[in-house]
């Protein structure tokens, strides 16, 4: 039996594109032009093709966590890890998260079901809070565990087997819904049921290896739900 959903944040509560696409690659400009380097080598560790504008599919700003990419600016752009923290942070408040459905009653409904509902995500947990505070999906949490908490970034399962820990679940009573493969593999990791869904960068067939099951979106969850009963 399924207890608990445990979420990722972007892409999977969010249309990552829809989200992320028309900005990243100008923010990648604007950090260019800011530290006085080439594009090409800041979008290089982005994983931004700035030829097309379009965020590559494994890029290091869908994979990565905030630290591990600031780690490789610091020695190209020659700003402080502080440094880089402070502009970032101020350039992704801006970001309109683009949610793949109303968040409140969508997950209203799920712990209506009596399920308890979380999030694991790569980001920081400043910028998790905020973004998930302004979807309204905060009161429906009990826990969300982020990149800076300690337990290391996906894949790493280190933070979902964390989160059944500390909520006196199994892991396996945990399904994982993620739209990359660093959340399938900590599915894998942490013994949970691992869920794609394909409002990521990633498609059906790319995530169809490392899933347990593959789903058009979360939408599509509460139907799978009621076909394992």
């Amino acid at each position: 039996m399924i207890r608990a959903i445990l979420f990722d944040k972007d892409g999977t509560f969010t249309d990552f594109r829809a989200t992320w696409e028309g900005w990243v690659p100008d923010a990648v400009r604007r950090l260019a032009r800011d530290t006085d380097v080439s594009p090409a080598a800041v979008a290089d560790i982005f994983g931004v093709d700035l030829s097309a504008d379009r965020i590559l599919p494994q890029g290091r700003f869908v994979t990565a966590s905030h630290d591990q990419t600031v780690a490789l600016l610091e020695p190209l752009t020659g700003w402080s890890a502080h440094r880089l923290a402070d502009w970032w942070d101020a350039e992704v408040e801006t970001v309109q998260q683009v949610t793949v459905t109303d968040l409140p009653p969508y997950l209203g409904a799920l712990r209506r079901r009596g399920l308890t509902l979380g999030v694991v995500t790569n980001a920081h947990r400043a910028e998790a809070l905020h973004h998930l505070t302004d979807m309204g999906a905060m009161p429906h949490l009990a826990r969300i565990v982020a990149a800076d908490d300690g337990f290391g970034p996906k894949p790493a399962p280190d933070g979902a087997r964390d989160f059944a820990r500390a909520l006196g679940l199994d892991a396996a009573e945990v399904a994982l819904v993620g739209d990359g493969l660093t959340d399938m593999h900590a599915a894998r990791g942490a013994g949970m049921i691992g869920v794609g869904v394909t409002t990521g960068t990633l498609d059906a067939a790319m995530l169809a290896p490392h899933a347990d099951h593959v789903l058009p979106d979360i939408t599509a969850l509460p139907g799978w739900l009621d076909g394992r009963t």
